[in-house]
């Protein structure tokens, strides 16, 4: 049993340490230059000094160079740079845990972020930092992101009707805190490789797979230690957009993030919840529906 506020723990003695956490840097995943001039002024606002844009191709390395935003774009890859350039969003979405593993080798610790994600408050400021990975998850309400007992009924077995099932939504790989760890590494590598034989399979899937399937007979799991973001402080567009703005007290809540996980409709609902939350305008919401309009 423990009394009073959970402890936050430090790091882990391992490798160099965690410079970009001390320090408050950022690495960032990104894809476009809109949403590029989106996501760093909420950066810059909030707090953060020290962040890093990882720049996939030239366009974007000038882009950011041209706009005083640091940049790092690694050495000529002929694997990595045609899928930068002609990829699909979940091809250039899987080339992080390529990219990610020169920076745990190092002994960093990174937060990763996806672009069409408005920063609130510090995010350095709301980590554990317990586990070698802590993702902001799917999910949009207690039983999807912490986990349930899912009952399946079966009739049909009498008396052993009714079997219980763990059910738990997915980890967005879009914002994770990931640190310098050999389980850290193997998951990396584990995602590239299957990646590298499934081309046309979405990153995020693999991750969760990864991640949470236990060893069986014919495959050895993943021994890494997982913590699920507070879900209302790292806030999908689904839990702003179908609860938060509905709800008169929640309104007054000002999460840390809000990632546009759920809609395509991307920027302009950025600069709404910027007008939402941050300048207090309750109605910049409304012209958006809960979900998609395809």
């Amino acid at each position: 049993m423990v009394f009073g506020k959970p402890r936050k723990f430090g790091p882990f003695d391992i490798g160099r340490g965690c410079y970009w956490e001390r320090t408050n840097s950022c690495t960032c995943q990104f894809e476009c230059q809109i949403n590029v001039g989106g996501l760093v002024p909420s950066i810059k606002k909030v707090g953060i000094r020290h962040y890093l844009v990882v720049a996939l191709d030239d366009a974007i390395e000038e882009f950011c160079k041209s706009n005083g935003v640091p940049v790092y774009k690694r050495d000529q890859d002929e694997g990595i740079d045609s899928v930068g350039k002609t990829g699909s969003n979940h091809a250039v979405s899987g080339l992080k845990f390529r990219i990610l593993r020169e920076f745990l080798q190092l002994g960093y610790s990174v937060l990763v972020s996806d672009v069409d994600i408005v920063y609130l408050q510090n995010p350095f400021d709301h980590l554990y930092r317990d586990s070698d990975v802590e993702s902001m998850t799917d999910g949009h309400n207690n039983m999807t992101a912490y986990g349930y007992n899912d009952v399946f009924d079966e009739p049909a077995m009498g008396w052993a009707r009714y079997a219980h099932t763990m059910r738990i939504w997915v980890y967005s790989s879009g914002f994770l805190y990931i640190r310098p760890t050999i389980p850290s590494i193997e998951l990396l590598d584990r995602v590239a490789d299957r990646l590298a034989q499934l081309p046309n399979s979405w990153d995020q899937a693999l991750f969760n797979e990864e991640l949470f399937f236990p060893s069986h007979p014919g495959y050895a799991g993943l021994h890494a230690a997982k913590r699920t973001m507070d879900f209302y402080l790292f806030m999908n567009s689904k839990v702003l957009c179908k609860t938060v703005r509905k709800y008169a007290k929640l309104k007054k809540f000002k999460p840390v993030i809000v990632h546009m996980s759920y809609h395509p409709d991307k920027l302009p609902r950025m600069k709404a919840v910027f007008e939402f939350c941050v300048n207090g305008k309750q109605d910049a919401l409304e012209p958006f529906p809960d979900g998609s309009d395809w």
